[in-house]
């Protein structure tokens, strides 16, 4: 069953609306600027496929000879991510151009073994099926899933303390808890020796395996995505602030406290779409938490004003993964505010949010040729790919939450 791409937008023409009678405080805090975006739909669409455009040109000018690592799978979720918002159709060819030559490059678009390595390539096709309604597209989803899926934990082997993907024994419980619903990180083709099982893995298999679910009407695929959800809300979710942090080590149940976006993202966006698929309101309960958390009382990720500071320090002419992480983050804040489209405080939260961010970065981190920085703030200094690879989602973003319909 094809999702269609404006499913929620049809929606947003009722006047109908959810009060809200407690839960999550979505007051804006009193620092924030109250930004306006004053665009037209050519303006905001143009604008972000403008530096579509120059990160095709310029860092990825051969669509079969790009680089088949994590890196460009999220960014080309980012091209039809866009066309689906925007309901455009304007990168189908590329991102189908791409998405082949990285099949064709590893057929299970697993280069370096790490599972989710091969989930961005996954969920890149994920929104390209969403998008253009191309079977090949979910096709290659379905693929990426069925290389990741053995290397999350069930009961059963928890309980028996042994897996077929590691030589060496797991831990069936930590804190009293199961582990089962865990995904190890590193994947079958790897030397198989590292035992953990971190939140971007695990809640990247919830998230696949919540779209699959929906397009597919698939059980295995919903209760993958839920045993996923339990393992990072049982195991890895600290309470103040209520996010998700990184990794559990299941040979001895060690963990590391890191906090990054992108685990919050994946973690509430296969949340919400676990919430349509089972009807079961305790995921959207824990996502809308997570999210007012994270964009209010999580201080490292953004400054007093709002603006997202992760991934923009050191050297902006050098790369690295946390550059990348904020991007996934507001990708997925635009798909939670598209489905969660009846909680106006929240879309107005987000949208302010958004907004803040989004101002800065065209008028500050730009060349006014649709070239972007490093540091959505300002000021520019470019062109770089790190800096052209992560501004795309947010200036996707910037169309969900101005376009006036």
């Amino acid at each position: 069953m094809y999702v269609p791409k404006l499913v929620t937008r049809a929606c947003q023409t009722t006047n109908t609306t959810v009060p809200v009678v407690s839960g999550p405080d979505y007051s804006i805090p009193s620092s924030w600027a109250q930004v306006s975006v004053n665009k037209s739909y050519d303006e905001l669409n143009g604008i972000a496929q403008k530096a579509i455009e120059n990160m095709k040109s310029q860092f990825w000018p051969d669509p079969n000879n790009v680089d088949f690592g994590w890196g460009t799978g999220t960014t080309l979720s980012a091209l039809a991510y866009k066309d689906m918002v925007a309901s455009t159709h304007d990168n189908h060819d590329f991102v189908k151009s791409v998405l082949a030559a990285a099949k064709a490059h590893n057929e299970h678009f697993d280069p370096y073994c790490y599972n989710d390595d091969a989930q961005w390539w996954g969920t890149a096709a994920m929104y390209a099926y969403r998008a253009y309604g191309d079977q090949e597209f979910l096709g290659w989803a379905t693929d990426v899933w069925n290389w990741v899926a053995p290397s999350q934990i069930t009961q059963d082997q928890a309980n028996a303390g042994s897996t077929p993907v590691r030589p060496a024994p797991i831990q069936g419980q930590c804190n009293g808890k199961s582990t089962a619903g865990g995904v190890f990180w590193r994947s079958e083709c790897s030397e198989r020796t590292d035992m953990g099982a971190n939140v971007i893995t695990t809640g990247l298999f919830e998230t696949l395996s919540a779209y699959l679910a929906e397009a597919t009407g698939d059980q295995k695929y919903t209760d993958a995505a839920k045993a996923a959800y339990g393992y990072i809300t049982t195991q890895l979710m600290q309470d103040n602030p209520n996010i998700p942090t990184d990794t559990l080590v299941l040979s001895d149940c060690g963990t590391n406290n890191w906090i990054f976006t992108y685990n919050t993202g994946k973690f509430v966006e296969g949340a919400i779409v676990l919430t349509q698929v089972t009807k079961d309101e305790t995921y959207r309960e824990q996502a809308l938490k997570t999210i007012v958390d994270a964009v209010k009382n999580t201080k490292n990720w953004q400054d007093d004003s709002g603006h997202i500071t992760e991934g923009q320090d050191g050297d902006p002419t050098q790369g690295n993964d946390g550059r990348q992480f904020k991007a996934i983050y507001v990708r997925a804040l635009t798909e939670v505010s598209r489905r969660e489209w009846q909680n106006a405080d929240l879309h107005n939260l987000l949208r302010t949010y958004i907004n803040i961010n989004y101002d800065t970065a065209i008028n500050s981190d730009t060349d006014g040729q649709g070239n972007y920085g490093v540091v959505w703030k300002g000021p520019y200094a470019g062109p770089y790919g790190s800096g052209q690879m992560n501004i795309l989602d947010l200036l996707v973003a910037g169309i969900e939450f101005n376009w006036q319909r």
